[in-house]
């Protein structure tokens, strides 16, 4: 039986009810206000000044003067309401983190591993929350578009690794959702390999214990760590069922999948706290990190209790928390200085679904020594982008319905514990100097995750990820394609479920990499097997035919260096072929189709029962530093390409940037400018007015 690829609309299904929060109907640009911007608030320049630079909203602290903004007709928000504990870089013991972990290097002391802040904390949590009630009471009145809890906020700084938290209240709360997860202290230590006597003396292993057990292969806490040893350490897999007991990371793991549902929690208890006080305003985080073992970025826990966020699109970030987010307003931070890039990206965020951006900073754009307050040359370049993403058309993609593919993704906290902990064995004692800055460009596993992405969405899908709860829960009966990224742990769960996808018919599990090995308390399973002579940079491809066959399997290369060579001048196009073939073959086909070869970017979108829209544009690599710069290497893709596109059913096409109509057609060409997308409609009926007019009334 021939089978056709279902459209996936954004459903319930990808997300958890929420407040009846302020509808969001226009694309919202914000103004991080600086100090000297604070008091040009009085300048009567001011309100002209953020209209010529296409700023709509601005920003106070908490319990700030709004006035301004309700006074001229722009929006704000409430950014930094709760920096104590939230983030350390500020009112910390270690705002100097670089100086911090090199003293801990040498002493590695217990005392150093109790955060300042212990986000178990019942008069903290107290304290801040009411601290958050007060400030949405305060401020509620004028309809703020948004609170912000806190900017860049960690369990450590950024993404970097350190053993947080082992103060008291901490330990005496992790025991107790130990408690929840295993039932009996006996369970417990068995899954660690542990002689505890009692709960009260439960304690986690730190990174340097097992580290320890990593290299000596034995199960005790040790105090001191061979470095010689553990660099030394690699996973074998075909000796790995023999000495299981070296790859059982749970003391650790457990400690680091905690850590983050704590941070989870407590953006949850203030998030709750200011609903009570204003149910209509959505409360979120800016400034966030890659998904990592530490600094509590768990992206699938941190979606489930926010209402928005900003996120920096480090490894992927962005597109994980779009698929974990649906409808909920996402932003981007605007650093850029030059107009092209700024187009490009930003119009890339708005047919991702971002609803706005935050411009840092006011400093940067309006120049405050001069009368009148003219504009910066970096606020003349940014302007027209801003003034670009308020026209009708930037409004007619803002409020359309984006359609998506059921092909999926796997994003697994456990298997990034797991990586982590592989991948830095080579570093030794200078673990804890592996920071997020290095990480973003080194890790393996990310790079795994990102190939799949980039090639799915280089032949025309639009892929979704699927967080292990989900997939627990069972895919949707339209899912055709389960990717499994260097998956390294999952739960039994987990394991069923992509087990019964793949018998199902004309449904592939593609694992590039080992999957399913350890479980999710990063422990490598008693049944664990691995084929002798198969590396573990293969590829296992499980489909099935018809109900009631044997399921196959195939094998091929790891896909892990598509990233790099799809940047390439002269790109081959071998491995993209054969993705696309697999697909093919069980009739899962791109509704658009581009060739393989252009690095062609496809957005789907349906605007109400009149439309479709459809928005192409090269398929750059977006990923940003922590000091708010675009990594660079798209070199390549910054040129004019063109293409014929092909749709499946035929319509009339009409280019929505310049008017054209292109007549009822399945095939038309595209001339893609690198800087901005090509956008245009299918139709049912030809138009006879004005596309965009007719379409957003």
């Amino acid at each position: 039986m021939k089978a056709t690829l279902a459209l996936l609309l954004l459903t319930p299904w990808l997300s958890t009810p929420g407040q009846e929060l302020r509808p969001w109907t226009e694309y919202r640009v914000f103004l991080w206000m600086g100090e000297k911007g604070q008091k040009a608030l009085k300048d009567p320049a001011m309100p002209e000044r953020l209209r010529e630079l296409g700023v709509n909203s601005g920003m106070t602290g908490p319990g700030g003067d709004a006035s301004f903004y309700r006074d001229n007709g722009f929006g704000h928000y409430v950014e930094n309401i709760i920096n104590e504990g939230l983030c350390l870089k500020f009112r910390s013991k270690v705002t100097n983190w670089d100086a911090f972990v090199k003293g801990w290097s040498e002493t590695r002391d217990r005392e150093s591993l109790v955060r300042d802040y212990s986000l178990e904390d019942p008069a903290w949590l107290q304290k801040m929350s009411e601290r958050m009630r007060k400030t949405a009471r305060d401020a509620a009145a004028g309809a703020p578009l948004l609170y912000d809890l806190r900017d860049e906020l960690s369990t450590t700084i950024s993404a970097n690794p350190f053993d947080y938290d082992f103060s008291p209240v901490s330990l005496a709360a992790f025991r107790e959702w130990l408690k929840g997860r295993y039932g009996s202290l006996e369970k417990l230590n068995q899954q660690w390999e542990t002689r505890f006597p009692s709960w009260e003396e439960v304690t986690p292993f730190t990174t340097d214990q097992i580290k320890q057990r990593m290299a000596s292969g034995k199960p005790e806490a040790a105090m001191k760590t061979d470095w010689a040893e553990v660099r030394a350490v690699k996973l074998d897999l075909a000796k790995a069922k023999s000495e299981r007991t070296r790859w059982n990371f749970a003391p650790w793991a457990d400690h680091r999948s905690y850590m983050d549902q704590a941070l989870a929690r407590a953006l949850d208890h203030f998030r709750q706290a200011s609903h009570e006080a204003d149910p209509a305003t959505p409360v979120g985080i800016e400034g966030t990190q890659m998904p990592h073992a530490f600094g509590g970025y768990d992206l699938w826990r941190l979606s489930q209790v926010l209402d928005w966020v900003e996120p920096y699109d480090i490894c992927n970030s962005r597109e994980i928390f779009g698929s974990f987010m649906p409808g909920k307003p996402i932003l981007a931070t605007v650093f850029e200085k030059e107009t092209n890039a700024a187009m490009r990206r930003l119009w890339h965020l708005l047919l991702e679904g971002d609803k706005g951006a935050i411009v840092w900073w006011s400093e940067d754009v309006i120049d405050f020594t001069q009368p009148g307050l003219p504009l910066t040359a970096k606020g003349r370049a940014l302007a027209p982008v801003f003034k670009s993403l308020a026209t009708p058309l930037a409004k007619l993609f803002l409020q359309a319905e984006r359609e998506r593919d059921p092909l999926f993704i796997h994003y697994s906290q456990p298997s990034i514990q797991v990586a982590w902990l592989l991948e830095s064995a080579a570093d030794g004692k200078t673990w804890l100097r592996r920071f997020s800055s290095y990480e973003s460009d080194h890790n393996r596993h990310a790079v795994v995750r990102n190939a799949w992405l980039k090639a799915l969405q280089d032949l025309g899908f639009s892929p979704l990820f699927l967080s292990g709860e989900q997939l627990e829960a069972g895919l949707p009966t339209s899912a055709r394609l389960l990717v499994l990224p260097q998956s390294w742990a999952m739960s039994d769960a987990e394991r069923e479920a992509a087990r019964a996808f793949s018998r199902r018919e004309n449904r592939v599990v593609v694992a590039d990499g080992p999957h399913g090995l350890f479980d999710e308390h990063g422990t490598l399973r008693p049944e664990f097997s691995w084929p002798a002579g198969e590396a573990p940079e293969s590829v296992r491809l499980t489909f099935g035919t018809n109900p009631g066959d044997k399921v196959f399997e195939e094998r091929s290369d790891s896909l892990s260096g598509y990233p790099v060579k799809r940047l390439k001048a002269e790109m081959d196009v071998t491995e993209l072929e054969a993705v696309l073939r697999l697909l093919e073959e069980r009739g899962v086909r791109p509704p658009v189709k581009v060739p393989a070869g252009a690095r062609v970017r496809v957005h789907r979108y349906k605007a109400g029962d009149k439309a479709r829209l459809l928005a192409f544009e090269r398929n750059v690599e977006y990923k940003i530093r922590e000091e708010l710069a675009q990594v660079g290497g798209n070199e390549q893709l910054e040129k004019p390409v063109s293409f014929k596109a092909k749709i499946q059913q035929p319509g009339h096409v009409v280019n929505l940037r310049t008017g054209e109509k292109l007549g009822k057609v399945t095939e038309f060409e595209v001339r893609l400018d690198p800087w901005q997308p090509a956008l245009f409609a299918v139709l049912a009926e030809e138009p006879s007015g004005d596309v965009v007019t007719e379409l957003l009334k």
